[in-house]
């Protein structure tokens, strides 16, 4: 690896916070764009289609989350490899761990694909997915399905990058792509009136144009390190076995994210199509709310990673307290935006007053505890690009699962025991449903932000008096080679 290349991508010398920053802004923004490929499916569909259609996109999308988490979990172990590769200048490994990522991406998408494909609708049935929106959401996930392989190509060289320390390509691919996805949308919606298959197609067509881009900057060896047929064929083992190692808390994690999730869309499926039409509008408000915060996360896992390649744990703990201040700061600012603002985020989306209602309270209430998220992202983030998985898996799957009471006992059983009194006493159970969802929706939302709190409490206290900093190191010796230590720097 030449001199400049080494340089543009190293995380390992020079001002943290200025060094961070500038590494973190295109991640940031590349989140940013990212969450336009669902914001724009919603905006289009919820003024141009019909309010159900807009349940429908959000029923959709805890599925397809529960069968990426496995991919994407597996694929951290990649990313912190590729990043202590990279910090220890380990050129010969550093490419075997990119192809041996590419094999196991093309892998795991296709039969993803091919579940996703067969099963979509037996899953939205399980889910207790509303008569009057299935065949939307059946149809929406089956075409987005078929573009599995896209989005995990880009999702595994924009891993790729960030651990060689380019988080800017991955930004320019996620711009051009997300263009032709909202041109798509506007022109498959509004123009050919394909409703929310159209949507699909033009998310699918961006997910696989993404991926292509991305992977062909990589195969021409733009990183020092390059991405071949033959490379690919040949898995080295032990290797894969590191990666598993280090994935597979991240996978499992994920996977038991993406169930709680689920779990949880079938007690929002039984508030009915408004409410799940206003939480739509309130989770697309939530990702942009939590991009800066998750970009900085994702930042100091490639910071950490390479530091900690490098022996030089001092300064990969000094990035994560000043990314941790940083995202504390941008929380306060969050929380003003929603409160004051956020019935004008909502009526972007959809002019159904009931949905309206909905939105802004759930909104108002949520605003105060992005903060939390921040924390979580930051020392999560600092933890894995570490090699230490094992013990934030753990923690996130605690945070994720306790809410599955708190929702049961704060929203689903209260609902349930005021309609069955309400039906005793006389009303219809149409009517009385009405007003036991008005009555109860917010149990949903105030099981969210404690889940914020107890998922962030959880982290700070592994980060603090934990020993996530050795794990690294450690699991690089297993890899068979371990990094001399480097003297602290400022």
């Amino acid at each position: 690896m030449d001199e400049s290349k080494r340089m543009r991508g190293n995380l390992t010398e020079g001002p943290i916070a200025k060094k961070l920053l500038l590494f973190a802004l295109p991640i940031i923004i590349g989140n940013m764009v990212q969450q336009l490929y669902n914001v724009v499916d919603t905006i289009v569909v919820g003024n141009f289609v019909c309010s159900d259609a807009l349940a429908a996109v959000s029923v959709s999308f805890p599925v397809m989350m529960l069968f990426n988490s496995l991919f994407m979990g597996l694929s951290m172990g990649s990313n912190i490899i590729i990043a202590q590769y990279r910090g220890a200048g380990d050129r010969e490994k550093l490419e075997r761990a990119l192809n041996n990522t590419a094999s196991i991406t093309v892998i795991m998408g296709g039969l993803i694909t091919i579940v996703g494909l067969v099963f979509s609708r037996q899953i939205l049935e399980l889910l207790n997915t509303p008569a009057n929106i299935i065949d939307d959401s059946t149809a929406y996930l089956r075409i987005v399905f078929g573009g599995t392989l896209g989005n995990m190509m880009y999702n595994t060289c924009n891993g790729i990058a960030r651990g060689m320390g380019d988080s800017k390509w991955p930004l320019y691919t996620l711009i051009v792509s997300s263009v032709i996805n909202i041109v798509l949308d506007l022109l498959f919606v509004i123009e050919f009136n394909m409703g929310v298959a159209g949507v699909a197609w033009a998310t699918l067509i961006a997910h696989i144009l993404s991926g292509l881009i991305m992977l062909v900057r990589i195969a021409k060896g733009k990183y020092g390190a390059r991405v071949t047929l033959s490379g690919m064929l040949h898995m080295d083992w032990n290797l894969v076995g590191v990666v598993v190692k280090l994935g597979l808390p991240s996978a499992v994690q994920n996977v038991a994210m993406s169930l709680g999730t689920t779990i949880m869309q079938s007690f929002s499926n039984q508030f009915g199509s408004d409410y799940l039409a206003a939480h739509a509008v309130v989770q697309k408000a939530d990702g942009f709310a939590m991009m800066p915060m998750m970009g900085l996360g994702m930042a100091v896992t490639t910071f950490v990673g390479q530091n900690i390649g490098a022996g030089n744990t001092e300064r990969a703990k000094k990035g994560t307290n000043s990314a941790a201040a940083i995202c504390a700061g941008i929380g306060g600012v969050v929380a003003i935006i929603l409160y004051f603002f956020g019935i004008y985020i909502m009526r972007a989306f959809t002019s159904n007053e009931a949905v309206l209602v909905m939105g802004e309270r759930g909104l108002k209430f949520l605003a105060f505890f992005y903060v939390f998220i921040g924390i979580n992202n930051c020392m999560g983030g600092a933890c894995r690009g570490a090699g230490a998985t094992v013990v934030p898996a753990a923690l996130s799957m605690v945070g994720t699962f306790i809410r599955i009471p708190l929702a049961y006992f704060l929203a689903v059983q209260p609902l349930n025991s005021f309609i069955e009194a309400a039906v005793a006493a006389g009303q219809t159970l149409e009517a009385a449903t009405t007003a036991g969802v008005a009555e109860n929706y917010m149990g949903l939302f105030y099981t969210q932000g404690l889940s914020m709190v107890i998922g962030a409490a959880l982290m700070f206290i592994y980060y603090k008096w934990g020993n996530w900093h050795t794990k690294g190191v450690t699991a690089r010796m297993n890899a068979g080679r371990a990094p001399a230590p480097k003297a602290s720097e400022e």
